[in-house]
Parts: structure tokens; C-alpha cells; sequence
């Protein structure tokens, strides 16, 4: 398993760190991500948030780049380097 660094991304506007990238399910191949917003805007970063664009590194199995996707957030995680939201992409 490839080891994913955070970048500078953006989400629906909102400046931080994350990332998306691949997972295999009996669906076939979809993607996650992860998202960590600066500390000025962690509370801008809710579960409302149903449909969103993503602007940041995509990993791929072989292969990453910098690129957008719509996203949509499925849960919000408060960790010690702040709160983090978990993506699906749409």
C-alpha cells in the first residue's frame, strides 16, 4: 500500500491539507479522501456539505497529479491537528 502525504488542497473554497485516493470494493475501484482545514476554518467544514469540489493531489495506483473532483463529505473527525473531514467522491 502506497504511503499518501497531505498537500495544500482546497475544499468548497476552504483552504488546508488532503488528498484523495483509490480503494478497491466489490464495487470495483472508488475514491476517498481526506481533508484537513486551516484553523481559521475548521467550523466552515460540516456533514452539510453534499456536494463540494475538491482542488488537490490524486493518487492513483500508479500515478498522482494535481487535479479537482466533486466530492461530497461523509464524516467530520476532531483530531489533535484539527478537524478533519472523510470524502467521497461523487
Amino acid at each position: 500500500m502506497a504511503l499518501y502525504e497531505l498537500h495544500d488542497a482546497k475544499l468548497a473554497g476552504v483552504e488546508g491539507q488532503g488528498y484523495v485516493f483509490p480503494v478497491d470494493t466489490f464495487e470495483g475501484k472508488q475514491y476517498r479522501g481526506v481533508f484537513f482545514a486551516n484553523d481559521d476554518d475548521e467550523s466552515s467544514i460540516t456533514t452539510d456539505v453534499e456536494e463540494a469540489t475538491f482542488e488537490g493531489m490524486i493518487y492513483h495506483k500508479t500515478t498522482q497529479g494535481e487535479g479537482d473532483a466533486t466530492v461530497s463529505v461523509t464524516n467530520i473527525v476532531e483530531t489533535a491537528v484539527g478537524r478533519r473531514a472523510d470524502l467521497q467522491v461523487l
